[in-house]
């Protein structure tokens, strides 16, 4: 009976330890807030050197300055008036966060692939859609 409670200790310890670990892999704060202030510049120095940008069906794989030049033209044609992300997760080598951007034209769904790269964490992919609802 000891070894079913040692083991049952065990199983807890292991899903509370990863628990914890996957809730600290979070979308950086500056991305966030780069994506609500509708900073193209800001949010392109989390960009990787080349990002899967896809904007309303339109996509390919850019380099980060040609990244830059589109987020620049959206947010010029889309004024930013809130960002929030409503679920992210992942793992240590990846971490995803899917989030609703409110313009002043609509509501869009922003989906975000990010991996860590030393200290810093870069954008991957990043997938802008309209809101159905």
């Amino acid at each position: 009976m000891n070894k079913q409670l040692l083991f049952f200790i065990l199983v807890l310890t292991s899903v509370f330890s990863t628990a914890a670990g996957q809730s600290s892999e979070t979308i950086p704060p500056e991305i966030i807030k780069s994506i609500r202030d509708g900073d193209a510049g800001r949010l392109s120095s989390y960009f990787n050197s080349s990002v899967q940008l896809v904007i309303l069906e339109k996509g390919n794989v850019y380099s980060r300055s040609q990244a830059t030049m589109i987020m620049k033209d959206f947010f010029k044609k889309h004024h930013v008036r809130s960002f929030s992300i409503i679920h992210q997760g992942g793992k240590a080598n990846a971490h995803y966060g899917i989030g609703l951007l409110k313009t002043d034209r609509q509501t869009f769904r922003i989906y975000l692939l990010i991996k860590p790269n030393g200290k810093k964490s870069y954008i991957h992919q990043l997938r802008i859609e309209k809101e159905n609802g």
